[in-house]
């Protein structure tokens, strides 16, 4: 694990970019795999690989990557941490980080990942619409009783290179526990599941919606 970790390393100090979105879209499509595969368990099915699902998050996590990258760069600038910083410095611009991320970018990435995945799955306006509305507050609600903790070990303790594939990795687990759970509810609770599954085609769009046009 340490040597895979070190060539990686190598290859990213050369080029950050290229190698943050590579890694980033590999992990956001194995998270979707294993998702598939805890819904599948849980719904007591044969396993059956939507590849296109697959590719649309492999797609959406090499979009993301590198401006996850600049904006973490960007909190670092604007929330320094020096290496003399007391502890209460450090405290307080990490926490600033975190407030700004969550606040701002979390909103954001939550609405463009929806909309996203429908414009993907040939969705129009109407259902981004619907999908947004059913489903952008609850998940937004369940992004900030995990994420801002995750943010905190992030900001504060692991390296501007790592980051974005320490997010990702987190992912794939937060992702992959959020479908069990979405199983196991049996569709008496709705819980917010950042996966494609979640698509609201547009004959799906309520007859209400299409005279509101």
């Amino acid at each position: 694990m340490a040597s895979i970790l070190r060539a990686w390393t190598a290859v990213a100090a050369k080029r950050p970019l290229a190698t943050i979105t590579v890694t980033n879209g590999v992990l956001g499509g194995l998270g979707d795999v294993l998702a598939q595969a805890i819904e599948a368990h849980n719904s007591k099915r044969r396993f059956n690989w939507d590849r296109s699902r697959t590719l649309r998050f492999i797609a959406w996590g090499s979009v993301c990557a590198p401006i996850f990258h600049n904006w973490y760069l960007f909190l670092n600038r604007i929330y320094p941490i020096t290496t003399l910083a007391s502890k209460r410095n450090f405290t307080i611009s990490v926490t600033k980080r975190v407030v700004t991320d969550q606040l701002v970018y979390a909103p954001l990435g939550i609405a463009g990942f929806f909309m996203a995945m429908n414009l993907m799955e040939g969705g129009g306006w109407q259902s981004g619409k619907k999908r947004l509305k059913e489903y952008f507050v609850p998940t937004l609600k369940a992004n900030y009783a995990v994420w801002p903790v995750v943010q905190m070990v992030n900001f504060g303790f692991v390296p501007v290179l790592y980051r974005v594939p320490f997010s990702s990795i987190v992912s794939v687990f937060w992702n992959a526990f959020i479908s069990w759970a979405n199983a196991q509810s049996a569709g008496k609770v709705e819980l917010p599941v950042e996966m494609p599954h979640l698509a609201v085609h547009p004959d799906e769009v309520s007859e209400k919606e299409t005279m509101h046009r």
